[in-house]
């Protein structure tokens, strides 16, 4: 069954490969292709219909926000300095239980705009995903789809910062990486584009990219160069140019030239949203008669517009700016919302909430852009300016955001040294696409992976983490389930699977009996202690129920992928109870409830709405108000405005069942 919507792959075999490797394996993935070829729009597709608990990422916040992920330093806590390979062994040492278990659930992390991605960041998120997940596999079995073209931005890295990382790495693009040089990954690359039709222009842009272009093809481009070109007022042309000091001067001038009264609308930002992120000015100074381009897309039914797309502004009514687009109807435009992500663990999920949010009109001014923040849109019209491009990739970005040479014109002629390129990237193009995946490598890789998740099945490393202070419950773990699984690992075979599965279901099971009898006199009132042992019989319980299925029948990829979606988030109540009772737990139930139904009306993952750990805040502390419900953590102002309505009538309800006659007296506390 395809992940990706059958329309956007059956004319194009490259979206589809794509599609099977990420539905099928875990090898790592580099999609890459020519601007203008799809790459977005799979990531939003891939989003919407993986079966995977996945998480987005990119290396900037703009990048992160657009993507609809996290920066790559914030999911993982990075510092943003040079990180050494081989220096600290356990960089997860501080994170906190949450983000452990948010990581460890992890199946797939897609990483956009990968261009700008050093190779020392993504040797560190290698160790990261090895260190938690307790497997040796690199990223610790966690699939990587990485999305980019490495002909446009490349990273940013200071001189001083290279001196120290070029004794490690022999480039700094991700495809340098350490772990790169072992993993197991294919280069797709889409080559349908939909951006551009006009042949001979593409044909240009394909020879930018690959720094090879020819008089004839640079010719043609500078006759697009016309001198003192000043396009009409009601002509919305936008310049693209190198360096932000130059664009904020073009928008400055045009605004102060124009006649009328200058509206200033003021974003407001709450919570966790960075100051590189935010997709428009904080104060944005509008008039009539501006140029604006619209910096998100329209959400609504009708689709009025979408990120990229450039108008006037005819008037401004209060809070509201109303822009004209071509001969299109007036669009009547009012502040939006910005949302950043921030993924959290429930259960065995991942899922998402809001870290922060940033409200404001959704345009900025248009007369100018910087080629850097330009990546990712579409122009009709541009002037572009590519004399003073200092980074590789700068010339080929600007070029390929237009639509077709005619409405391309340059401000300065461009010469071939302008196309600034590296040769490291046209090395590593021409060796990956010597060696393209097909049909007979996606089987190999399939296979593989079949050989992976049988790896997993009798992988006892995460019961070894999760017994350390049990031990002495267990003494004899180590020499029958640990050292065994450890031997059995060395010389896999699926059709010796059903007598080991036999063996550990037999362990395992007398493991739980024992922990059961033994844990509650142990751990007594400690609730850090009952946190980690419900983790414990949690965990042995999931690996029971793979063990009796695997003990009669011989293991397939399928059938642990389908009893792994199944896992135990919260195991039988009765066991809770003696360990760390749950405050109000009818109440709790009771949330969960209203989560599933909730969740199934509005077609979202449960755990979008709350978390099990917020819906358990909410049994325990009562709030009987809006703002007390919005200061719970996993909740939130948002989501209390939203839903505070029904939790707070559950909440009432179960307490007037509290005070009725003849109900069980239930401790609040």
């Amino acid at each position: 069954m395809l992940i990706i919507a059958k329309e956007m792959t059956e004319q194009n075999p490259a979206m589809q490969l794509a599609s099977d490797y990420l539905e099928s394996t875990n090898t790592v993935v580099f999609l890459t292709g020519k601007a203008g070829t799809g790459k977005t729009t799979f990531l939003q597709k891939l989003k919407q219909a993986s079966k995977k608990q996945l998480a987005i990422a990119a290396p900037t916040g703009v990048a992160a926000i657009n993507a609809g992920g996290m920066t790559i330093h914030s999911l993982f806590q990075l510092p943003f300095g040079p990180l050494l390979p081989g220096g600290n062994e356990q960089p997860d040492t501080h994170y906190s239980q949450e983000k452990k278990e948010l990581l460890g659930s992890l199946e797939l992390l897609i990483i956009d705009e990968i261009s700008m991605v050093r190779p020392d960041v993504l040797d560190q998120i290698d160790l990261i995903l090895r260190n938690i997940k307790g497997s040796a596999h690199a990223f610790g079995g966690v699939q990587l789809l990485l999305i980019g073209d490495l002909s446009q931005l490349s990273p940013i890295i200071r001189d001083e910062e290279w001196a120290m990382l070029r004794r490690y790495y022999q480039t700094p693009y991700f495809f340098s990486a350490l772990v790169m040089q072992k993993a197991p990954y294919v280069r797709i690359e889409l080559d349908h584009i939909y951006r551009q039709k006009e042949q001979a222009f593409v044909d240009i842009l394909n020879e930018v990219r690959n720094q090879q272009i020819s008089a004839d093809s640079l010719a043609l481009l500078n006759a697009r160069y016309i001198p003192d070109f000043r396009p009409a007022v009601d002509d919305p042309y936008i310049t693209l140019t190198t360096h932000n000091s130059i664009a904020r001067q073009v928008n400055t001038e045009f605004l102060e030239a124009l006649p009328g009264e200058e509206f200033e609308f003021a974003a407001t930002v709450k919570g966790d949203f960075p100051k590189d992120a935010y997709p428009t000015e904080i104060n944005l100074k509008l008039k009539a008669g501006a140029q604006v381009m619209f910096v998100k897309n329209d959400s609504s039914a009708e689709k009025l517009y979408y990120n990229g797309k450039i108008g006037t502004v005819i008037h401004i009514n209060g809070s509201t700016v109303f822009v004209q687009c071509g001969r299109e109807n007036e669009i009547a435009v009012e502040a939006v919302e910005w949302t950043n992500i921030k993924y959290q663990s429930d259960g065995e999920a991942i899922g998402e909430s809001d870290a922060g949010s940033f409200a404001q009109i959704p345009l900025k001014l248009a007369w100018a852009i910087t080629i850097h923040k330009s990546q990712g849109l579409t122009f009709d019209q541009a002037i572009i300016d590519v004399s003073e491009a200092f980074a590789s990739g700068q010339a080929y970005v600007a070029l390929s955001r237009c639509r077709t040479l005619s409405g391309m014109v340059l401000r300065n002629p461009i010469s071939a040294h302008n196309i600034i390129g590296d040769p490291a990237v046209i090395r590593f193009n021409e060796q990956a696409g010597m060696i393209k995946p097909d049909e007979q490598t996606l089987r190999r890789d399939q296979d593989l992976y079949a050989r992976y998740l049988l790896a997993e099945l009798f992988n006892f490393i995460p019961f070894q983490t999760r017994l350390r202070g049990f031990e002495m419950l267990l003494p004899d773990s180590e020499k029958e389930i640990i050292a065994i699984a450890s031997k059995f690992t060395r010389q896999l075979h699926a059709e010796r699977s059903p007598q080991a599965a036999a063996y550990f279901l037999e362990k395992l099971s007398a493991a739980v009996e024992n922990l059961h009898r033994q844990l509650p006199g142990l751990i007594g009132q400690s609730k850090e202690a009952a946190k980690k042992a419900d983790e414990l019989i949690i965990w042995l319980m999931n690996r029971i129920r793979l063990m009796q299925h695997f003990a009669k029948n011989t293991f397939t990829a399928d059938a642990y992928l389908a009893l792994n979606k199944d896992k135990i988030k919260t195991h039988d109540r009765s066991y809770l109870k003696a360990l760390n009772a749950l405050p109000n737990e009818k109440l709790y139930e009771q949330i969960l409830e209203w989560r599933e139904r909730t969740a199934g009306q509005e077609k979202v993952m449960p755990s979008m709405l709350l978390s099990e750990k917020a819906a358990a805040s909410i049994a325990e502390k009562l709030p009987a108000t809006l703002k007390a419900l919005s200061g719970i953590k996993g909740v939130g102002a948002q989501k209390a405005a939203r839903y505070g309505a029904e939790l707070i009538g559950l909440i009432r309800a179960f307490q007037q069942e509290l005070l009725s006659p003849g109900t069980e007296q239930v401790s609040l506390f």
